[in-house]
């Protein structure tokens, strides 16, 4: 994973890990492409997503659900052996303290890294853990409860979080797992 990086000295260092492996560096990059990384997860996720009730907040004294569509997926390679994916969703989200449910509205883009190696036999994509850093979040709230749920209950870094985790647990799925081995 050394390679990942850009430069003459990652392609060089992506080459002969390839061929330690009984593959070529082309090899790799032809298996491991942006397109194929966009298709990839793009099935996995489908057209709509579904998360919640999980617990939020301080003390996890909400909780949240939210439901969304899933934008035009784009990838792109940063590096030689490197491709980043953007993966923009709509969400209607609720949050809900006591009986108060307070709606909101959240344009979110998640960015999932992933990286080729070669193996013996095959090539293996890693796929970097969704972190709350890669995913950003524009957030729309209307009233008192929206200001609150702002402010004082950190709204974006709960979202951020718990989106970060369900894209995490989902690129660990068997079928997602199944899909990072491409045999050659």
């Amino acid at each position: 994973m050394a390679a990942a990086g850009g430069g003459r000295y990652a392609r060089a260092e992506a080459e002969r890990e390839a061929v330690a492996h009984g593959l070529s560096l082309d090899t790799v990059l032809a298996v491991a492409t942006p397109e194929r990384a966009v298709r990839v997860i793009s099935d996995l996720l489908g057209p709509t997503v579904t998360f919640g009730p999980v617990p939020a907040g301080p003390h996890d004294m909400a909780s949240a659900e939210a439901t969304g569509t899933v934008g035009t997926l784009t990838g792109r390679r940063e590096g030689v052996t490197r491709v980043v994916v953007r993966v923009p969703v709509a969400l209607d989200l609720t949050v809900t303290i006591g009986s108060r449910r307070i709606p909101a509205e959240v344009d979110l883009v998640v960015r999932v890294g992933l990286t080729g190696r070669a193996v013996a036999g095959a090539v293996e994509i890693d796929v970097d853990p969704i972190a709350p850093e890669d995913v950003d979040a524009d957030i729309r709230t209307r009233g008192v409860g929206g200001v609150f749920l702002r402010r004082l209950g950190d709204l974006e870094a709960e979202v951020r979080h718990h989106v970060g985790v369900w894209a995490s647990t989902l690129l660990a799925t068997p079928e997602a797992i199944e899909e990072c081995r491409i045999a050659i």
